[in-house]
Formats: C-alpha cells, sequence, structure tokens
C-alpha cells in the first residue's frame, strides 16, 4: 500500500509541467518585457524576460492571468495543445484611456479633495477568461471590509481603498446586500425546513408536530448550507428523545388534573 502511495503521488506529479509561452503586443507584434503572468490554481508567478517569454509551472485546466501596466488584463485557461507545443503565442491589447479636457489649476484644499476622492468611482479589475461565459454583474457590486483594507488592495488601488472606506453610496450598497443575502440565505433555509415535509417524515400532526419543529431549534444558517440529507439525519435522531420528552410532559398534565 505504501508503494502504491508513492507510486500515485509521483504520477500526480508528473502531471503538472511547464506552459512555455511568449507575450506580444497585439497591435505592433513586439514581445512584451515585464508582463505578470499567474497561475491562479498553483498559486505560481513570474514575468517575461527580455524577449518576452516565459516558463509556469501549469496543468491541464489552470488559468493563466496576464497582466502589465498600459495593457488590458487577459486570462487563458491551459488546455491540453499547449503541452504539445515548444512555445504558445499570447497577445495583449493596449489599454487605451481617453480622457476629457483637463484644465491643470492649484491642489484643492483638503476638504474638496476628500470629497472629489470619495465622489470618484472604484476602478474596475475584473479580466475575462478565453472560452469560460462572461458573468453577470451583481447589482450591487461591493468589497468586504477585510478585502478593501487589504493593505495589497490599498497600495494598488488607493482611491478606490478611500471611496469603499468613506463613501456613504457604498456603505448603503454593503447594508443593502447583507439585506439581500439574509433574505437569500432565510428563502433557501425555508424551502428545505417546511412544515409539511418534516410531517411527511416524521408522521406527527398538529401541536405535537408544532413542538418538535420548535424542538429542532436548528439555525437559519444551518439549515442553509446542509444538505437535505444531513438535515433529515439530524431531524431523526432527535426525535425518540422529543417523543420521550413530550409523553412525559402529557402524563404530567393529566396527572395534574
Amino acid at each position: 500500500m505504501t508503494i502504491s502511495l508513492i507510486l500515485i503521488g509521483v504520477a500526480v506529479q508528473a502531471q503538472r509541467t511547464y506552459v512555455y509561452g511568449v507575450v506580444r503586443d497585439s497591435l505592433s507584434g513586439d514581445e512584451m518585457i515585464g508582463v505578470h503572468v499567474r497561475n491562479i490554481d498553483a498559486g505560481s508567478l513570474t514575468s517575461t524576460n527580455e524577449e518576452g517569454k516565459f516558463r509556469i509551472p501549469s496543468q491541464i485546466g489552470d488559468t493563466l492571468v496576464f497582466s502589465r501596466v498600459g495593457h488590458t488584463t487577459l486570462a487563458w485557461i491551459a488546455d491540453s495543445t499547449w503541452f504539445q507545443e515548444e512555445e504558445i503565442e499570447f497577445l495583449l491589447p493596449v489599454n487605451t484611456i481617453y480622457l476629457d479636457e483637463v484644465v491643470v489649476g492649484e491642489f484643492p484644499e483638503y476638504k474638496r479633495f476628500k470629497e472629489l476622492i470619495i465622489q470618484e468611482q472604484p476602478k474596475d479589475t475584473t479580466f475575462k477568461i478565453f472560452g469560460v461565459p462572461e458573468v453577470v454583474m451583481d447589482p450591487y457590486p461591493q468589497l468586504e471590509k477585510n478585502e478593501y483594507l487589504n493593505p495589497v488592495f490599498v497600495f494598488f488601488h488607493p482611491i478606490s481603498a478611500v471611496h469603499h472606506s468613506f463613501s456613504k453610496k457604498e456603505k448603503e450598497k454593503r447594508k443593502m446586500q447583507q439585506i439581500m443575502k439574509r433574505q437569500h440565505i432565510t428563502t433557501k433555509a425555508n424551502l428545505k425546513f417546511t412544515r409539511e415535509w418534516v410531517a411527511e417524515n416524521t408522521k406527527l400532526e398538529g401541536d405535537k408536530l408544532t413542538s418538535f419543529i420548535e424542538y429542532c431549534d436548528f439555525s437559519t444558517d444551518y439549515l442553509a448550507s446542509a444538505t437535505v440529507f444531513d438535515i433529515h439525519q439530524r431531524m431523526m435522531a432527535l426525535l425518540p428523545d422529543f417523543l420521550e420528552e413530550y409523553e412525559e410532559k402529557e402524563r404530567y398534565r393529566e396527572g395534574y388534573k
């Protein structure tokens, strides 16, 4: 068994190999130096050399993200053909930005500068993955607190970090998002743990059924995340103790009368 496990481990490691490629400007065709190439599945990172070439550990299905200042960030998913060729060519388009006419003046006062920063819209940092359908964006886009206060995010997107921290509009969006998430969780839980479903599985009725549902005392988060099978197993495990306590209470009531 030990030998088998070792051979399996070696085979798994052998499956991961390297992707060799060259990155060029999609317009001029020139090799691009210093392009960051990141394998977000393997957690590896490299950059192109003076000839625009790179080598990065990868396997079929891994997602490689290419980025460089002044160019559009793009991603590709590795397929089997990549490991059959000596070098794969990747083209990055220039990220052209057209600015309106700008009038240079004196630096604004701190209060006015803060207002301008808060009103600034955060930069869209998403990227397209080739071969994967585009995902419909959330109508209430937001970053979690631990994300927009992350030192790395603050360093690369200082304006966006300040905007997310102080903008009243962003705070309202986050509140709305939290409300929508709780509503979604509650709805998901209520669809799983219904009175009819409990009655069908326990054969309880009336007040006894109501008392058993209260006895289970399952949290909304648990019901939303657990499978129906797990909920059923846990519910049926509680049923014998409930029936014993319920019958004992009924005997006590009868004796008291």
